[in-house]
């Protein structure tokens, strides 16, 4: 007879561990025989999950700019990782209500990988990890979390690190090749312990991270290019929308940033709406230089990229400067041209930024410019698709005359089934019932909450307002928390009832993010939070430019980020205003009187910083700098 080795479980329970009744389903683990394109991974359902209790999609989710995080499951005296392969259904709901009873609303993983080499799924492909820390900025919005579920042992004779299994190995580096191929992971891999303050994911996993080999083979380029939604880099919602029927179009016009190519669509939103005070991000669309498509405006929202031709044309813009242009951003213009072309029913002028009259610009180079007026030729034209119907208002909505929570207040007062959730949060579902509403009212159903739509609200359901704080966003206990991780001491309690410690508290984060120090939580605080755990700098707001500030700014600039500050970060900040705020600086790396007020007139339109311009780099300036620094706008 074999005899049976004795678990973990079995030392501490005394006895033979009972197995879970759970029926185990026969997928198959990882295999490195096979192409990354194709893995088995257990959905939700088979490990019996329950519903995430928020609904995650509403956070922006760009695992392209990152990759994967790899995690250790942590303690594991309790079980033996490498014993009955059922247990590892109820380890995985345990790993779940555990996350629960810590605050999450889902567990936190993407995915989770068993010592025999099975792929489970936790939140999925689509929404972001929720198990990164918000130690290092998006770290959870750019990198999957994938968790091997094992970790370290107290108990005498196994004292240590769990090994990872060759079956756990190959399944964690099949599901990276897999994420790359068809969930836009990007090239990184890298331990927990990267991006936070931890030991996690354990000595012995992180040696294959570091090691490389959980490095999969190179995988074939995708065939096809997919229009990311505006939710998925974080838009905030327009101010306006005006309607463009598709018989109105005549043109497609190609523009360029002329910014770094790592410069983020929010990031250029943010200046369009705040710098030059736009009703939302001026393209209709814009690729990078991987060539990814994101949702601007959309398909049939006038733009704002031409003077005199916004009507008219469909403005496409690559992120990146002359010389930056790859062949992939060619090929997704291409193809968003001929989408185009099918979107309105014939056939387009290819045109460039500088050739239309009244615009007299070198936009968009000369790289782009010679690719137009050669008939934007490439090598292949792939194929493009749209995940939702690209029209930008449906995006996001329309904030001009109610935030985002006071029209799902409104549709809900006017009895719609099944109410909304008042989240602050535009959806497919707010979408629906705003159309709904406009239907009961007899105005105009487009989705869009504009002065009509108000105007007849009132006259049918009249208006109304609410006194202390705002819950419709996040909860009173929520905002408690939140308030506490940004460092508020003393921390309040969190208790989830509203008064004048929380009522504080909400007004200094707001005065941290830079935002109306009100005391009401809403979409805006709400967009500046999560902009600061995204892309802000994570900041002390003390008035020192100190090495932190300093390598913040250059990462923003495009500059060498060694927190040293000298001519050649001087010279990328001059760059960077003269191209986001049209500062028209010498650029000659000196620190004069003329940069600092190019740097204050900048703060002045991105964040209200109401500086005086006078030249004086001093306290109000530096902390005005770092205010824009951790909500993501300079």
């Amino acid at each position: 007879m074999t005899e049976v080795p004795i678990s973990r479980r079995q030392l501490l329970i005394g006895g033979t561990a009972a197995v879970s009744a759970l029926a185990v389903p026969a997928i198959r683990p990882g295999s490195s025989a096979r192409a990354a394109a194709v893995v088995d991974i257990i959905p939700r359902s088979h490990w019996l999950a329950l519903p995430a209790r928020e609904d995650l999609t509403k956070y922006s989710w760009t695992p392209w700019v990152g990759g994967v995080i790899v995690h250790h499951k942590g303690q594991t005296d309790t079980w033996d990782p490498a014993a009955n392969h059922a247990d590892c259904y109820q380890q995985l709901r345990d790993v779940q209500l555990e996350g629960f009873e810590g605050g999450w609303t889902d567990i936190a993983y993407n995915f989770v990988v068993c010592q025999h080499g099975f792929i489970f799924e936790g939140r999925g492909m689509s929404v972001r990890s929720g198990a990164n820390d918000t130690e290092t900025p998006g770290a959870n919005q750019n990198y999957y979390a994938v968790m091997g579920m094992i970790g370290t042992s107290i108990l005498p004779g196994d004292w240590g690190d769990d090994v990872p299994s060759a079956a756990m190995v190959r399944a964690i580096r099949d599901l990276v090749g897999y994420l790359r191929q068809n969930g836009s992971a990007g090239p990184q891999i890298k331990g927990h312990r990267d991006v936070a303050t931890t030991e996690c994911p354990g000595n012995k996993l992180y040696a294959y991270v570091t090691g490389g080999q959980l490095e999969p083979p190179p995988s074939p380029p995708s065939a096809e290019v997919t229009i990311l939604p505006r939710w998925r880099w974080g838009a905030r919602p327009p101010r306006e929308v005006v309607r463009v029927a598709t018989g109105q179009r005549v043109g497609f016009t190609v523009h360029h940033s002329a910014s770094p190519p790592t410069a983020t669509v929010r990031a250029i939103q943010n200046y369009h709406m705040d710098s030059n005070g736009w009703s939302d991000i001026g393209y209709n669309f814009l690729v990078d230089t991987a060539g990814r498509v994101y949702e601007g405006r959309g398909w049939d929202v006038e733009g704002a990229h031409a003077s005199g031709h916004n009507v008219t044309h469909i403005g496409a813009c690559f992120i990146g400067s002359d010389g930056d242009v790859t062949t992939a951003a060619l090929r997704s213009l291409r193809a968003l041209y001929e989408r185009a072309n099918q979107h309105v029913g014939r056939t387009l002028a290819k045109t460039y930024h500088g050739q239309l009259p009244g615009n007299a610009t070198d936009c968009p180079g000369s790289q782009l410019r010679t690719w137009v007026q050669n008939g934007m030729m490439t090598d292949t034209v792939p194929p493009i698709s749209d995940t939702d119907p690209s029209n930008g208002g449906d995006g996001t909505g329309m904030t001009s005359v109610r935030s985002v929570a006071s029209q799902q207040k409104a549709v809900n007062q006017a009895g719609y089934v099944p109410a909304l959730d008042v989240d602050g949060l535009w959806g497919p579902k707010t979408y629906a019932g705003v159309k709904w509403v406009q239907g009961q009212l007899n105005v105009t159903a487009d989705g869009l909450w504009g002065p009509n739509t108000e105007a007849a609200y009132l006259a049918r359901y009249g208006g109304g307002t609410s006194a202390g704080g705002m819950t419709s966003v996040r909860s009173v206990a929520s905002q408690q928390t939140s308030v506490n991780r940004l460092g508020y001491a003393p921390p309040l309690a969190v208790d989830g009832i509203w008064g004048p410690s929380t009522d504080t508290g909400v007004r200094w984060l707001q005065g941290q993010l830079g935002v109306s120090a009100d005391g009401l939580w809403g979409p805006d605080t709400e967009a500046a939070y999560q902009a600061y755990f995204d892309e802000g700098a994570l900041l002390a707001v003390d008035g020192s430019f100190g090495p932190a500030t300093v390598r913040a700014l250059q990462r923003v600039t495009g500059a060498a980020v060694d927190g040293q500050w000298g001519p050649g970060s001087i010279k990328a900040l001059q760059r960077h205003l003269n191209t986001w705020s049209n500062a028209g600086l010498a650029v000659d790396g000196l620190w004069g009187a003329n940069t600092v007020k190019a740097v204050q007139r900048h703060l002045n339109a991105m964040i209200g910083a109401g500086l005086a311009v006078d030249g004086v780099w001093g306290y109000a300036t530096v902390t005005a700098l770092q205010k824009a620094l951790n909500r993501g706008r300079f």
